[in-house]
């Protein structure tokens, strides 16, 4: 009987429904505050990649710049096209590493604003993990590009003392007078700078016969 009842209930709102209920259905232009759903954030994911990318460029600037210096870089394209990628691959790091520390940020706020959960303190712990973890790949991976470029500079330096050819009297070189390098024992070398350096007196045996004239006003 219930049952039946019901079923007259459903079959009088069927029939006093409009045929076509899109006209009580709300579309996306309206604005319905039950329906819109709030921002987490208000991070620009867009700028903050492109802070990403001026960040590793600064980072990796400031750890090469000491270990090669630039007109190397603007002197070769090769090194160029390797900075651009290699702060191509450390801005997708910082990008990684900024992106989990806004998530877990906005984690915080929903924990400070009521809405808790086992749930939400596991994912906190999981995100804290993978930053930390993050932290050490993009140290990690800065120390390992200072070490390519200090292979660089050293097949740049190579490459410009093949071009320039032998050279005799080089900086840091010991030469003798003729121009030649002295790469003998250490003992020679020796030998070699005290005889550069304190050159053999000339000794005149006939010094006592050598008369002293005097002019006449001296003898006066």
């Amino acid at each position: 009987m219930r049952a039946r009842e019901e079923r007259k209930e459903l079959e009088k709102m069927l029939d006093s429904s409009p045929k076509n209920i899109d006209s009580n259905v709300p579309n996306d232009a309206e604005k319905i505050p039950g329906l819109q759903a709030e921002p987490v954030t208000d991070v620009n994911f867009i700028e903050l990649r492109e802070k990403c990318e001026e960040e590793a460029e600064v980072m990796l600037n400031n750890a090469i710049k000491f270990i090669i210096p630039l007109d190397m870089i603007e002197e070769s394209e090769y090194l160029q096209n390797k900075l651009k990628v290699d702060i191509i691959s450390l801005a997708g790091m910082v990008y990684q590493l900024r992106t989990n520390e806004v998530m877990q940020k906005a984690l915080i706020d929903q924990v400070n604003s009521g809405m808790s959960s086992a749930r939400m303190f596991e994912v906190f712990s999981t995100m804290s993990k993978t930053i930390g973890e993050l932290n050490k790949q993009l140290i990690q991976t800065v120390e390992a590009i200072k070490e390519t470029y200090k292979k660089y500079k050293e097949d740049v330096i190579e490459k410009r003392t093949e071009a320039l050819g032998p050279k005799s009297g080089q900086s840091g070189m010991l030469t003798t007078s003729t121009g030649d390098v002295v790469t003998r024992g250490t003992k020679e070398v020796i030998d070699n700078i005290k005889k550069m350096k304190y050159p053999p007196k000339e000794h005149h045996d006939d010094v006592d016969d050598v008369d002293i004239v005097l002019d006449d006003d001296t003898e006066k």
